[in-house]
């Protein structure tokens, strides 16, 4: 998911790849944001930390873990946008310890492929 945010977002002229960072730990999917451009840092406090909006695209079994970690870096002066399947506000409201103002969104994405 993403990569697709990332791709639409760039493909789309919203921002340079260059305004746009990530981490993974899969070398397949560092190599597929680099080749548009988009920079991979190596952990995701280092992303987070520089960045004004954060968008969690995690599995969901690692949510909790990794909101957890990154909780001394988000601040209400940040945008989170969670992607994960099945992760409700709830829950990241518990994991932060902070009520969010909720906000419903939805992705549309236009089919990428060639026909």
């Amino acid at each position: 998911m993403a990569e697709s945010i990332a791709r639409g977002v760039v493909g789309s002229g919203l921002l340079p790849p260059s305004r746009i960072c990530t981490s993974h730990s899969n070398p397949i999917r560092v190599d597929a944001f680099e080749s548009f451009g988009v920079t991979v840092l190596p952990r995701n406090d280092d992303v987070v930390e520089d960045s004004d909006v954060v968008i969690f695209s995690v599995k969901p079994q690692v949510v909790k873990k990794v909101v957890s970690q990154l909780k001394p870096l988000l601040s209400k002066k940040k945008l989170l946008v969670s992607v994960a399947a099945g992760t409700k506000l709830k829950d990241l409201e518990l994991i932060l310890e902070e009520p969010m103002q909720p906000v419903s969104t939805a992705f549309a994405f236009q089919n990428s492929v060639d026909e």
